[in-house]
């Protein structure tokens, strides 16, 4: 009976350290099948989230490419409508080109002519003052010879002194009553048809302006002298022009008067010398007796 107990218990104790050594060795395995476990769902878990965030960058990226297409197509009918109202446009501003480009040929042709303007019966054609047969100058105007006109000559006479030319006024300003008595003269001598080539009516002479005079010899003999050549080449600088030129009888109604300068300062003095034109030619103006 003791032998049957003892290995009874011998056996009890060997059993209980199998079943210890087991435990023992089945508790690392669950810890490793644990761990492994929790790796797997996590790679899972990872797994899916990357998953989700690959779906959910290729659904943005397809809203984005949905709105880069309908931003294109709207661009592309924006462009079209631009397109089409552009054509227009186009038209519209060749229209107004084409309108202001008639605009200003008409503005040249309107520059071109004369601006004549009346003040108190004196007519002033581009702001210079005119008397010639076709604008007359009232009975009562009566200024004498203008200072300028006077301070202009001065200095012209001490240039041409300069160059051993000597210059002096044979007539300055006449009234109307003066070239009335004058004309009436060359009329009774010559008849009316001669005169008016060579004189002015009372009214139409440029002498009552105070800013015409005769130099020197008052004749077709100072044609072709030293102080006629002189006048010829130098008087623009100093204000004046050689107001009837030769072969413009036809234009400006008088015979070539050498020696009758009119002052118009220098500025306009040489513009119209350089254009090689009488001052009705310049101005764009006739001189026609009405009668």
């Amino acid at each position: 009976m003791q032998r049957n107990n003892g290995y009874r218990s011998a056996g009890t104790t060997g059993q209980k350290r199998r079943v210890r050594k087991r435990r023992r060795t089945i508790r690392p395995r669950a810890i490793v099948l644990g761990v492994v476990i929790l790796i797997i769902i996590a790679v899972a878990i990872s797994w899916k989230s990357l998953f989700r965030s690959d779906t959910v960058e290729e659904q943005q990226s397809s809203v984005q490419s949905e709105q880069s297409v309908s931003s294109t197509d709207e661009n592309m009918q924006q462009s079209a409508s631009s397109t089409d109202e552009s054509v227009p446009q186009s038209e519209a501003s060749t229209g107004e080109s084409e309108q202001q480009s008639e605009s200003s040929v008409t503005g040249e042709l309107s520059e071109s002519e004369p601006d004549i303007q009346v003040v108190d019966g004196i007519t002033y054609v581009n702001g210079i003052l005119i008397a010639n047969k076709s604008y007359s100058l009232p009975a009562d105007y009566n200024p004498g010879v203008l200072p300028e006109a006077q301070s202009a000559f001065d200095e012209m006479a001490a240039g041409a002194a300069k160059d051993g030319i000597n210059l002096y006024i044979a007539s300055g300003f006449r009234s109307y009553e003066y070239q009335q008595g004058l004309y009436q003269r060359y009329v009774e001598r010559d008849g009316a048809e001669m005169a008016d080539t060579y004189s002015a009516r009372p009214g139409h002479s440029e002498h009552q302006t105070g800013q015409a005079f005769d130099l020197n010899e008052i004749s077709d003999a100072f044609a072709g002298t030293p102080e006629a050549e002189w006048l010829e080449k130098h008087a623009h600088e100093y204000g004046f022009i050689i107001r009837y030129p030769a072969d413009k009888e036809d234009i400006t109604g008088y015979n070539y008067e050498p020696w009758h300068v009119r002052y118009l300062g220098k500025e306009t003095a040489e513009k119209v010398y350089e254009s090689g034109l009488c001052l009705e030619e310049y101005l764009g103006i006739d001189s026609v007796y009405a009668d």
